[in-house]
């Protein structure tokens, strides 16, 4: 298994564009499998070996989201060697994913995104322009913490207000900005080297996940933002529920959030059952 685990890798690296980051995800499933599976060869693994590596997973206590990409991890590397001729059939053909249960996203009300834009204004910090505009961004854009991280100076087109953002398995987007967020930016960076990260920590390096994470976190206290289980991410939430609550259609949250499947979008669809309320008076006979 190890020729063709190294075989898949370099698949992964060079035809699908995958970070190195995803690639390591997918490395470290699968030799979990092949360390219980006994590094059984490729061609002699059948579904009672899937099974019973789930049932493994299921004794070790993994969450059902943590078995279901574990799984999704063997079923992406067995099409593969379907697909190179490598194996006759797939053992993990027919296996039904583990059910998991979809949580509603998080999101702050547009009142509570002002209250966290005050909370960094009034930040006395050496570092609050560099935060204020870190958070702006967020609210403003909807990208995902590590696509704000990668945010070079060269990322920025200030006169065709867009940005440039590395979304997932390494794929670049220009989103557009408004012209107050573009003239903010172009201030913030302005006689900077176009080659450095946009955004540096106090170590003069690129400021880490992290580090925003924590930040931000910082800020939701300040703010006297109380709900449970708010993070960074919610920010994003926020972002897509905000435009479908102000009518703007599925598909270009889509493509403005950088959602590969329109399904992901649909998990915004309860957050505007209210305005859906009302659009559903005007059916109304008499």
């Amino acid at each position: 298994m190890k020729k063709h685990l190294s075989q898949y890798l370099e698949h992964l690296r060079i035809e699908k564009g995958l970070s190195e980051k995803t690639i390591e995800v997918y490395e470290r499933d699968l030799l979990e499998f092949q360390k219980i599976t006994k590094k059984t060869s490729v061609n002699k693994l059948a579904r009672s070996h899937i099974r019973g590596f789930l049932c493994f997973l299921s004794e070790k206590k993994n969450q059902p989201i943590t078995r279901r990409r574990k799984l999704t991890s063997i079923k992406n590397y067995f099409a593969f060697l379907e697909d190179e001729r490598l194996i006759q059939d797939s053992p993990v053909k027919n296996i039904a994913m583990p059910k998991v249960k979809e949580k509603e996203p998080s999101y702050l009300t547009e009142s509570e995104l002002k209250k966290l834009i005050k909370s960094v204004r009034d930040d006395k910090s050496k570092h609050q322009k560099r935060n204020e505009l870190i958070i702006r961004i967020l609210i403003e854009t909807g990208i995902r913490i590590s696509e704000l991280v990668n945010l070079d100076i060269s990322d920025a087109e200030y006169a065709n207000r867009i940005i440039t953002v590395k979304r997932k398995g390494g794929q670049k987007q220009s989103i557009p900005i408004n012209s107050e967020l573009a003239k903010s930016i172009k201030s913030f960076v302005d006689r900077r080297d176009m080659r450095e990260p946009m955004f540096m920590s106090s170590f003069k390096k690129r400021i880490t996940q992290r580090r925003v994470g924590m930040l931000v976190q910082e800020y939701f206290k300040k703010a006297e933002i109380l709900k449970t289980n708010i993070s960074v991410h919610s920010i994003r939430h926020s972002f897509c529920s905000r435009l479908l609550e102000k009518g703007v259609n599925l598909k270009s949250i889509q493509i403005l959030a950088g959602h590969k499947n329109i399904s992901t979008t649909e998990r915004y669809l309860h957050i505007a059952k209210s305005r859906l309320r009302k659009e559903v008076r005007l059916a109304k006979i008499g």
